[in-house]
């Protein structure tokens, strides 16, 4: 519909109006910003203001529901008379003038009045497919109405518009969510919540717990994820609009990495950018771009696919080894340095599998969890997924490849979460028998997963796995006997414990003895039995494809050596090895390996 220019005096006070009102308002970046052209400020104030207005119509928080929805209603009959020649609001005059010189279709308006209706009868997202659909009202139709300012109008170049503008909207949720959570809105998918074992009760306590930094963390590389992707628009539009892309776009992941840099901690204080940083990413969007490929007309992009599903799926999946990659290495783990000596795609394998492993075990360990039998159903569902290749979870997706490429057997996974639901119900073992076979659940599966990417050529890699497992979880329940103490768990066998009239309150109230010391002598004797069992049944030709495992044995031997060499006395600091002795260790086995020597 043709909208007839008014007049001129009262245009150019109805967009001093608006400009007035934007730079008013605080937001992550100066509205319509210097770096574009000077004759689009203006009209971008235009559409801020309309847009500001209705999300505060939207947020006042004095009116009613009904009241709310009335005004709402009344602002849509303004935008309704602006596009009928009959605007008389300052707002409206200022964006019927932009609206008739730029040819802005009503569709992006009426999308964004929808997304400000929901806000008022606000519900959680079951999922993020509903959180998405919302970003598409709330956030995408901005990027269309700035691509129609620069004359482009084909759905390629929007695709891309609103991985940006999704992009930044999750960003600022994620920015956000303790002042939102404050509120009463949880914008954070209620099946990622799940997922991750935290709840809408964990936000509103505003404590950041190891959960809820996974959680944020896995948020925000899906913001990053769909940010990088839209950036690609910069490719595909003039410099002027590619420059204001740019900025948006870096400025989101800006926050994002500032949130990364707090340990995904959104709980303490809210993460922005400062003065200083803000100014840093306009010179940067403002210095010299590279060289640019010949330019398309407008339009032509519509004829090219702007991102396939193959595309998206190897995006989606480079992220999640990523993420796995990132709990391995804050895990600080021994095996992060024995992984460091594979390739890379059995790195990568290595990872997702023992991240898998680490988010099983910290069920059991985590005492804040609410519902740890049901969090281990469901990572038991996301297993099947991942073996079904219909994984949710980036630790599930990264697993889906990993098994893949590698011959996994499920049931290893199965019986691993089958051991570590042990720890739920059962704080005591009575003999060696019942220890060997929980030690068998939660730690052999992993060494019989994990040969499987190693590689081996004999079957007597298997029992070597087995062995090895053993060995390293009577280690750890060596190393750790007063943390496991704190949480009402003793490991070692009672029928041990009575062999060298030793009391269980010895080792809950970590009391160290000569009775107790020749009770970890034992067990220390025990834990040397089967490494020795493993080395033996180690194959010369499989030396150089198992040096990752050989490595983690060189370090957990080490660590029981420590344990000895304090006399058995676990109740002090606990034993750990320095980073450089782990790093000399690994390269020590990887040496070896290279050489054809087995044992040390």
């Amino acid at each position: 519909m043709r909208i007839d220019p008014p007049d001129a005096r009262a245009v150019a006070a109805a967009y001093r109006h608006c400009r007035r009102i934007a730079t008013a308002h605080y937001e992550n970046f100066t509205v319509g910003s210097w770096v574009l052209p000077r004759r689009l400020r203006l009209p971008i104030a235009a559409i801020y203001v309309f847009a500001r207005s209705a999300d505060d119509i939207a947020d006042e928080g004095t009116l009613t529901a009904g009241e709310r929805l009335a005004r709402l209603a009344a602002w849509e009959a303004k935008l309704d008379a602006c596009y009928a020649g009959r605007a008389t609001d300052p707002v409206f005059i200022a964006l019927a003038d932009t609206v008739r010189r730029f040819d802005l279709p009503i569709k992006p308006f009426r999308r964004l009045l929808e997304a400000f209706r929901q806000d008022v009868h606000f519900a959680p997202f079951a999922s993020f497919a509903e959180l998405r659909a919302y970003c598409r009202n709330s956030a995408d139709p901005v990027g269309h109405l700035m691509l129609a300012l620069f004359g482009y109008h084909d759905a390629a170049r929007r695709e891309l518009a609103d991985k940006i503008c999704t992009g930044l909207q999750l960003a600022n949720f994620w920015q956000d969510v303790a002042v939102d959570a404050a509120r009463g809105r949880i914008y954070l998918p209620l099946d990622d919540l799940q997922c991750f074992g935290c709840s809408s009760e964990d936000l509103a306590g505003g404590v950041p717990t190891d959960a809820l930094r996974a959680l944020i963390g896995f948020e925000v590389e899906r913001a990053r994820t769909s940010l990088r992707e839209g950036l690609e628009l910069t490719a595909h539009v003039d410099r002027a609009l590619a420059r204001e892309v740019r900025l948006f776009g870096w400025g989101g992941l800006a926050i994002l990495s500032r949130i990364e840099a707090r340990g995904f901690d959104v709980f303490t204080a809210r993460p922005v950018l400062s003065r200083g940083e803000k100014v840093r990413l306009v010179l940067r969007a403002l210095a010299p771009a590279p060289p640019r490929p010949r330019r398309r007309r407008r339009g032509a992009l519509q004829d090219r696919p702007v991102a396939v599903a193959h595309g998206r799926r190897e995006n989606a999946l480079r992220e999640a080894y990523a993420y796995c990659q990132e709990v391995t290495r804050r895990s600080s783990s021994n095996f992060y340095y024995a992984f460091r000596l594979l390739p890379p795609d059995r790195r990568e394998a290595l990872c997702a599998l023992y991240a898998f492993c680490r988010f099983i075990d910290d069920v059991a360990d985590d005492a804040g969890r609410r519902d740890p039998r049901g969090m281990l159903a469901r990572w038991r569902e996301e297993l099947a997924r991942a073996y079904a290749d219909r994984a949710t979870h980036p630790i599930g997706v990264a697993l889906a490849d990993a098994v893949r490429r590698f011959p996994i057997a499920q049931q290893h996974l199965l019986d691993l979460t089958r051991g570590v639901e042990l720890d739920l119900t059962r704080r005591r073992y009575a003999t060696f028998d019942e220890l060997y076979e929980y030690c068998y659940l939660v730690a052999s599966t992993v060494g019989l997963a994990c040969i499987e990417v190693f590689g081996y050529r004999h079957e007597s890699a298997r029992a070597y796995a087995v062995d090895l497992g053993v060995a390293f979880q009577l280690t750890n329940i060596l190393r750790d006997v007063m943390e496991d103490a704190a949480r009402g768990r003793i490991y070692l066998p009672l029928d041990d414990l009575r062999r060298f009239d030793c009391h269980e309150d010895d080792l809950l109230g970590g009391r160290y003895s000569g009775r107790v010391g020749a009770l970890m002598a034992f067990e220390c004797g025990l834990a040397r039995a089967y490494y020795l069992r493993a080395r033996v049944a180690l194959a010369p030709e499989d030396g150089g494809s198992l040096a990752p495992a050989e490595a983690m044995r060189f370090i957990y031997e080490r660590l029981l050596a420590r344990i000895e060499a304090r006399h058995f006395d676990v109740f002090g600091p606990k034993v750990t090895l320095p980073r450089y002795e782990k790093v000399t260790l690994a390269l020590a086995a990887w040496g070896r390996a290279q050489l054809g020597v087995l044992h040390p």
